[in-house]
């Protein structure tokens, strides 16, 4: 059975080869291991085989393979994490609070309402401050590994998949049916997003896709 992110490399190389070589070969179990160790609890497996597929983008491409956001090499998903890490740390009780102020959970119960959590692990990026990442610390109606939205702009969280392997499932069955957008942009280069609902930015279509 193919796999989809088999299905994805497929897509990508027949209509984004430029994507397509951007992606990097994976990384080792070591390196995983030792990003695991950081943050201190284990990652699900489907988070593992998403950077053994692919150590994310050397770079070079306009656009990213997860509707235009950018996946992020492991060294850059952890320095990310490292970043949402400080500010958790360094937040008091009352400044977590003032910045959770709006937050919320689409699914109630499903992802904490909170800003920043230090157990999220981003995977994608849209150079904005926002990111679609993994969670490793769920609500209690929700899933360990469940795939969801966070950063500075998102104070409604959503939960995309269960885990990386249905998200991965999703991705490649929009974009086998033809939901996808490819534009030439001024400079020359090529921009990928969603077809419908119409967005340049996946994120602010999560409330039509997933609420």
């Amino acid at each position: 059975m193919t796999t989809a992110m088999e299905r994805l490399d497929n897509w990508l190389n027949a209509n984004l080869p430029e994507v397509g070589d951007d992606l990097a070969p994976g990384c080792s179990d070591t390196e995983i291991a030792e990003f695991e160790r950081l943050v201190g609890r284990t990652f699900p497996e489907s988070l593992k085989a998403l950077y053994r597929w692919h150590d994310g983008q050397r770079g070079d491409a306009d656009t990213g393979p997860f509707f235009g956001l950018d996946f992020l090499s492991l060294a850059d998903a952890r320095a990310h994490w490292e970043s949402w890490k400080k500010v958790v740390d360094d937040a008091s009780q009352d400044d977590m609070a003032e910045l959770s102020e709006f937050c919320t959970s689409a699914t109630p119960g499903a992802v904490k309402a909170v800003y920043a959590n230090a157990y999220w692990i981003p995977f994608a990026y849209d150079h904005g401050g926002n990111h679609l990442g993994v969670d490793l610390d769920p609500g209690d109606n929700g899933t360990l590994g469940q795939v969801i939205n966070f950063g500075r702009d998102e104070e409604n969280k959503f939960v995309l998949a269960g885990s990386v392997t249905a998200f991965l499932e999703w991705l490649a069955d929009q974009f086998e049916s033809g939901n996808a957008a490819i534009t030439e942009e001024d400079d020359g280069g090529r921009s990928l997003s969603i077809r419908e609902p119409a967005s340049s930015h996946l994120l602010d279509a999560l409330d039509e896709l997933f609420a």
